[in-house]
């Protein structure tokens, strides 16, 4: 860490101000600054999390950070590489927090100049609250982070990056970017849908759709269901929302997260995203053909199958784990 003067995050929101605040922990004693967005650098500089904003990107000047973190939505990181690869000097390093990584590490490799390093990177920690407001400096502790390898990044830096990660408490993974896409969709991005799915059935809008569909007999001029029939349906939401407790909570945690993030992962992984949706939608297919015939046998087999899996999750995060 210490051949590094000079720190410049672009997106500086939870897991961009996350990452400074580490760094700082971590006993970097060199300059930090922000950019990316119109407020959020100076909420970073007011609230002490970085030291100033980077204003040479837009002045068209070269930027003399020797490492800039890339933790805008996948979009912005891509027009940054795109746009501002000619303004980051020779020997510093970029890498990136995006959560898909095949078409950003291509981006990368056509737009960087020679004698700057790039190393894809995501770290698996985050939660459903974006701002550099909710931005702390134990964020990755004991979290993976996926450092992409295959890329013909040069070994003595990438290296000096990982020892880098595992000095603000991550444990590092190395992966090629193929892989790592095909696996977030699964644990990372599915859970994500599922949790918006999930909460959009007790979500307001369904009411307009029930009594839209209501309707729909006396405008093909049939016989419109009773008013008590009308009414079932729109009061079990009611009631369903008024018993909504933990366990709802818990399943749509999740549910809070921007589109504005996930627009950009929807577009970048949609192959390995629909494959993981397809899985679900099967396995809970099949569950609801044992429920409909009876057959809590395969219920049960599910939960044994599922308490296994989660114990195993549970030891794998905290086994073999040491904090640098």
């Amino acid at each position: 860490m210490s051949e590094l003067k000079h720190v410049c995050v672009v997106g500086c929101g939870l897991i961009g101000g996350s990452f400074a605040l580490a760094l700082r922990r971590a006993g970097f004693t060199g300059r930090t600054t922000a950019c990316g967005g119109p407020r959020s650098p100076r909420l970073a500089v007011e609230r002490g999390v970085v030291d100033a904003v980077e204003e040479s990107f837009e002045r068209g000047e070269v930027c003399q950070a020797d490492l800039i973190y890339l933790a805008a939505p996948i979009g912005g990181i891509i027009d940054f590489l795109r746009t501002r690869s000619k303004q980051i000097k020779p020997g510093a390093t970029v890498t990136d927090a995006g959560s898909a990584k095949v078409e950003i590490c291509r981006v990368a490799r056509e737009s960087l100049t020679k004698g700057v390093t790039f190393v894809g990177g995501h770290p698996m920690a985050g939660g459903e609250n974006t701002g550099v407001q909710y931005a702390r400096a134990d964020l990755f502790d004991r979290a993976n982070y996926a450092l992409m390898i295959g890329q013909g990044t040069d070994g003595a830096e990438f290296d000096r990056f990982r020892s880098l990660v595992e000095s603000i408490g991550a444990r590092v993974l190395l992966t090629r970017p193929e892989d790592h896409d095909a696996a977030v969709a699964l644990i990372s991005h599915l859970p994500q849908l599922v949790a918006s799915a999930l909460a959009s059935l007790l979500g307001p809008e369904r009411d307009v759709e029930v009594a839209d569909r209501e309707l729909a007999p006396a405008r093909a001029g049939g016989i419109p269901p009773s008013e008590c029939e009308r009414d079932v349906e729109v009061a079990d939401r009611e009631l369903a929302r008024a018993l909504a407790a933990t366990g709802w909570r818990d399943m749509t945690r999740l549910a809070g997260s921007a589109w504005s993030v996930w627009r950009d992962i929807c577009l970048t992984n949609q192959p390995n995203i629909s494959n993981a949706l397809g899985s679900l939608i099967a396995e809970l297919q099949s569950l609801k053909d044992a429920l409909d015939a009876r057959d809590f046998n395969r219920a049960r087999d599910l939960f044994d199958e599922a308490n296994r899996s989660a114990a195993e999750q549970r030891a794998l995060r905290y086994s073999g784990f040491e904090k640098s």
